[in-house]
């Protein structure tokens, strides 16, 4: 397989519990970018409202396409639905067909970790593959799954939401409702709450980062069990999809010596479970450029 160049145009959007990013892009070129904090309002206008504010801070003349690359879960139909409760609440909102109708132009929504896999699969280091999954660690847990060149996609829009399952680390519940998911152990928002039990208290998952490499054992601790859970939940790929390859993305997923710690620890998993462990190499772009194809 050769590695293709992405020439795409259009209005794409990576859209997390933390961030909302916007880009122009226009024959595979990056020529604005805008990011701001998501609302923290945790109701589904609000978001559609900031959505749409953004997209209209774009050269509207230049753009004839829309890709949406957003947590949670997305239907066949385009209709975005919240997962994770704690992090942006309860709502479903039919963004395809509101998106297309305000602004006349066809439109793409996606859950962004399937996005960013996408994106990597066919423009990044995943393009030799034919197996390619995704995992995006930072403020939750998300997993795309790339076979063959296509997105692993369902009617309800659930497929891939594997940062739900369970790890055999985890027993508190995370925003899902689920008790010991991966979410509930690997993601920023659990590194959070276990410094807030250590005495840490609004210590962000960077300052997490920070601190362990002055190497203070609490901190080492919490980053070790993410990594730790992630390993498994690598493994557990391998066993479902037979994956060729994975690739980490995401804050915590990039952050220094993190993929290094995942690798050492599934090296303790018996050899079938083994899979090549990679970065993202496209990075805070993977999403937005999987939301275009």
């Amino acid at each position: 397989m050769n590695k293709k160049s992405f020439t795409k145009s259009g209005i794409a959007i990576d859209f997390g519990a933390t961030k909302i990013s916007i880009s122009e892009i226009i024959k595979g070129k990056f020529k604005k970018t805008i990011t701001e904090p998501t609302s923290i309002k945790k109701g589904g206008k609000n978001y559609l409202q900031q959505i749409v504010n953004n997209i209209e801070k774009m050269n509207k003349l230049k753009f004839k396409k829309i890709g949406i690359a957003i947590t949670g879960r997305v239907d066949q139909h385009g209709n975005w639905y919240s997962v994770n409760r704690e992090n942006s609440g309860i709502f479903k909102i039919p963004l395809k067909k509101l998106i297309e109708k305000k602004f006349n132009a066809p439109t793409t929504i996606i859950n962004d970790a399937t996005a960013a896999a996408f994106g990597e699969a066919i423009y990044g280091k995943g393009y030799k593959f034919k197996r390619v999954g995704y995992i995006t660690i930072s403020s939750g847990i998300g997993v795309g799954i790339v076979l063959n060149g296509k997105p692993l996609l369902s009617e309800n829009g659930l497929a891939g939401h594997l940062g739900f399952t369970t790890t055999t680390l985890g027993n508190k519940r995370c925003g899902s409702g689920r008790i010991g998911t991966f979410e509930s152990v690997a993601s920023g928002k659990a590194m959070r709450k276990m410094a807030k039990q250590k005495g840490y208290r609004n210590v962000s998952a960077k300052e997490i980062f920070n601190y362990s490499l002055n190497n203070k054992k609490w901190a080492n601790k919490i980053i070790e069990l993410s990594a730790k859970s992630i390993s498994e939940l690598c493994g557990n790929l391998k066993a479902i999809f037979d994956i060729d390859i994975i690739i980490l993305g995401g804050s915590i997923g990039m952050a220094k010596g993190y993929v290094e710690l995942v690798k050492e620890n599934l090296k303790r998993e018996p050899n079938l479970f083994h899979v090549k462990i990679v970065k993202s190499s496209l990075g805070v772009k993977a999403a937005k450029i999987g939301a275009l194809l």
